[in-house]
């Protein structure tokens, strides 16, 4: 008589069968399948069938831009990326328009953070119910368009541990973006948190100028020196090539990282140099920087952030300061040059974008812990 095979062996060549499945390329959205729009003043190219025409319209006060859309079938969203000028004390609606209604989508696309800047959109089905047309109503007769782009997409809900807001979606564009910030309302203010010995806390939410040669500077009291420190904001204004200059204490940081968008992303645009064509960026961008141990003490700590030497300036928001305790580490075993550079000049610039005050800074942390005690100058 025939045996059969062991229960085991049956169960692990079912599992590799599975398993081999697993590791086939999987199936792209069905998202993936609608082309993507691409409007500027100068594109000559067909629009997809779910996009189009395109209209423009100025009076001495106001100017609109249409685009009519029909939405194709299936559950994607849309994700809206529009380059924009941005003009002092303009603003600049983006609104849905359907049959027999009308929703603001942003009430201004302006944040106040660059001479050219972009915001990307998230626009669920529900809100666009059907054919309709998208509208940027500018104040002012000079259009503030430059170009725009439309993908429909199913968004990537990435995980977030349980001390990360939650709600982070991925952009067609490969950027991660905060739902609200997605859903027109702009950046929701940021938080302090703490976690396993390692403070992450809120200098200022923004945003902040920085005026040409004129350090924008932050004070903060520790009641313990920690052992390793990280700052980070979000940056525009910067050309790429261009970081920031960031002080610690009258010790300038050796290295400042910050952000390099794929070449395909449309806030690019071209600009003239004395070397030629170069490019310049709207949009925002994460700078960072790591604080050498030892460059931080406890007490009363000082923190510059300053625009390169030739730029025009740069604005700051969500500008932070990460700490760690470990107990393991000896800060003092790397202490600062004993002669360090010359600090930034002491003038400091007396308003912030776009409120005509200087930047105030919260006391403390809003997490249980404390450690840190956060003032402006």
């Amino acid at each position: 008589m025939k045996r059969g095979k062991p229960f085991w062996r049956r169960w692990s060549a079912a599992a590799g069968f599975f398993w081999l499945v697993f590791l086939l390329p999987a199936e792209a959205p069905p998202s993936a399948a609608i082309p993507s729009a691409y409007w500027d003043p100068g594109f000559s190219g067909a629009f997809p069938a779910w996009f189009g025409p395109v209209q423009s319209f100025a009076t001495a006060q106001t100017t609109l831009w249409r685009a009519s859309l029909r939405p194709p079938p299936g559950p994607a969203r849309l994700a809206a990326t529009l380059v924009f000028e941005e003009t002092a004390h303009g603003v600049a609606r983006l609104i849905w328009q359907g049959p027999g209604r009308s929703v603001v989508l942003c009430p201004n696309l302006f944040e106040g953070a660059a001479p050219v800047h972009q915001r990307t959109l998230l626009i669920d089905r529900q809100t666009l119910g059907g054919a309709g047309q998208l509208v940027v109503e500018s104040s002012g007769a000079k259009p503030v368009l430059l170009r725009a782009e439309f993908s429909w997409v199913e968004p990537l809900v990435l995980a977030a541990s349980g001390w990360t807001p939650p709600g982070l979606y991925l952009a067609p564009s490969g950027k991660i973006f905060p739902s609200e910030e997605l859903e027109g309302q702009g950046a929701a203010s940021p938080l302090d948190v703490s976690r396993n010995g390692v403070v992450d806390a809120v200098l200022d939410p923004g945003p902040v100028a920085c005026l040409p040669n004129t350090p924008v500077r932050f004070l903060s009291s520790m009641s313990l020196a920690p052992s390793h420190g990280r700052v980070q904001a979000r940056v525009a204004g910067l050309r790429p090539g261009e970081e920031p200059e960031i002080w610690v204490n009258g010790w300038r940081l050796p290295a400042v990282a910050v952000e390099v968008p794929g070449l395909e992303d449309p806030g690019y645009h071209p600009v003239p140099t004395a070397q030629g064509p170069g490019l310049a960026y709207g949009g925002w961008r994460t700078a960072v920087a790591a604080v050498p141990p030892g460059w931080l003490r406890g007490g009363e700590n000082q923190i510059e952030w300053m625009s390169p030497g030739g730029a025009p300036g740069m604005t700051l928001r969500n500008i932070r300061l990460q700490v760690s305790y470990d107990s393991m580490v000896e800060p003092a075993s790397a202490a600062p040059p004993k002669a360090p550079p010359p600090a930034p000049a002491t003038s400091f610039p007396t308003a912030a974008v776009p409120a005509a005050t200087p930047p105030k800074l919260r006391l403390g942390l809003s997490s249980p812990t404390g450690g840190l005690n956060l003032r402006s100058e």
